[in-house]
């Protein structure tokens, strides 16, 4: 590949995502986790459902306190829910675990659609075996990042950084805009002359471009493997009819199935 030639390659299941992704706007305060899958199901048929509604389902639990304590910088709060929910009494009992959102998807799906959970020992090279396995034809995976967020880069990345980046130049990447536990989808990767850089769909809009940004892979790697004390991993959004094929190609390349505690309560 010749230099300054790039390609961009968005994951399948991305396609019937994006439109969803970009009508929805900034998530509810405390609930990306329930962002997600109430977008995945409405890209897949769903039209109603409402972030509120899985929250409801998986059990989530909104914290007390100031909302600086869990927005990103220059973040407005967004508490304009729909549904009463139940509220913790500090920030460590909040949240919405892995467990509850697998059991809100298959419920709110009627069994339709799942999500795998996938652990490993994170590494650039898992996320990128990750990311091949996403491309698989049929599947239509989309990958849901449980992650801390102080491991990432910045969402501001100057688009002169990702092209010297992706030459293989180096950089210092901006400092990550926030410190809490998360959860966001990787889209896709930027192929460069030397070097590949992931595209991650986020919550905010204001993050990167309407909410894609990219990271390194090692970035993701880090965030993935958290160094909190709490659990990390990715869900796989898949179909139910494939979730055996899914999971056998999974086991095949080394990774575990099986769901981690990310310090949020089960319910």
């Amino acid at each position: 590949m010749e230099q300054n030639t790039f390609s961009v390659r968005l994951l399948p299941g991305m396609v019937e995502l994006a439109g969803v992704h970009h009508l929805a706007g900034q998530q509810h305060d405390n609930l990306c986790g329930p962002y997600w899958i109430a977008l995945l199901l409405r890209s897949r048929g769903f039209h109603q459902l409402t972030p509120e509604q899985v929250a409801q389902c998986a059990g989530s639990v909104l914290p007390t306190g100031d909302p600086k304590t869990w927005l990103p910088r220059n973040a407005s709060p967004r508490d304009d829910y729909s549904i009463t929910l139940p509220i913790a009494a500090g920030l460590s009992d909040a949240g919405t675990s892995a467990q509850g959102l697998m059991a809100a998807v298959a419920t709110l799906s009627a069994g339709t659609y799942t999500l795998v959970p996938v652990q490993t020992e994170w590494s650039a090279d898992r996320v990128e075996a990750m990311l091949d396995l996403c491309r698989h034809p049929t599947w239509n995976a989309i990958p849901l990042c449980n992650i801390r967020t102080d491991r990432l880069w910045g969402a501001s990345l100057p688009v002169s950084d990702a092209i010297a980046y992706l030459n293989g130049a180096t950089i210092t990447p901006p400092p990550p805009d926030w410190n809490v536990g998360h959860f966001l989808a990787l889209a896709g990767t930027v192929k460069g002359s030397a070097r590949s850089l992931i595209l991650t769909c986020d919550t905010y809009p204001s993050f990167g471009w309407q909410g894609y940004h990219l990271q390194s892979a090692d970035a993701i790697a880090q965030a993935l493997n958290r160094g909190d004390g709490n659990g990390g991993g990715i869900l796989l959004f898949v179909a139910t009819e494939n979730k055996e094929s899914v999971e056998h190609c999974i086991k095949e390349a080394g990774f575990e199935i099986e769901a981690w505690d990310n310090g949020s309560l089960l319910r």
